[in-house]
């Protein structure tokens, strides 16, 4: 799953639409965020969302897909964010990771924040699970920029519904 951020060259745009095979979309809600993001694209700006908390009963961190006002994930299933080099986007973006990572001959994305400055181990959990990547993408990004993710809402779909005889 972590493959999904390699920084391959071949994408040349600033921002980048990551979308699940099941994402269904409209063309003016994927414009929409578009807009949204143009306005910040240092943040990840997307559709579905999720919140993360402290179970204290557990003693331990919890995940919930329940709607609520408040939102720290917003998943990779259909979601805008910035292919930009870490540390070199517009001023006030926020500083990049610490130890910042070495300087090498290509920009840092970040797709290669992803793949080459996480721990090994990190992305090797969220392949064994087959799951999560989103989650330690908005870490990576949140901690990149200091900065949360901005949720664009989904136009309600109408279903009809067929009258029972």
């Amino acid at each position: 799953l972590s493959d999904r951020f390699f920084p391959y060259t071949a994408i040349q745009t600033d921002a980048v639409l990551s979308l699940d095979e099941h994402t269904s979309l409209s063309t003016s809600e994927v414009d929409f965020a578009f807009v949204v993001w143009r306005s910040f694209p240092e943040r990840i700006v997307g559709f579905p969302t999720r919140s993360h908390f402290w179970d204290a009963e557990q003693r331990r961190w919890g995940y919930t897909s329940k709607w609520t006002n408040e939102l720290s994930i917003v998943l990779t299933a259909a979601a805008f964010y910035h292919r930009y080099p870490a540390g070199e986007g517009p001023a006030g973006w926020g500083a990049r990771p610490h130890p910042a990572p070495p300087p090498r001959s290509l920009p840092r994305y970040y797709h290669s924040l992803f793949t080459e400055y996480l721990p090994a181990g990190l992305r090797e959990l969220v392949d064994g699970l087959a799951a999560c990547e989103d989650i330690l993408m908005n870490v990576l990004v949140a901690a990149v920029t200091k900065l949360p993710p901005i949720k664009v809402t989904q136009r309600k779909q109408h279903k009809e519904t067929v009258p029972q005889q």
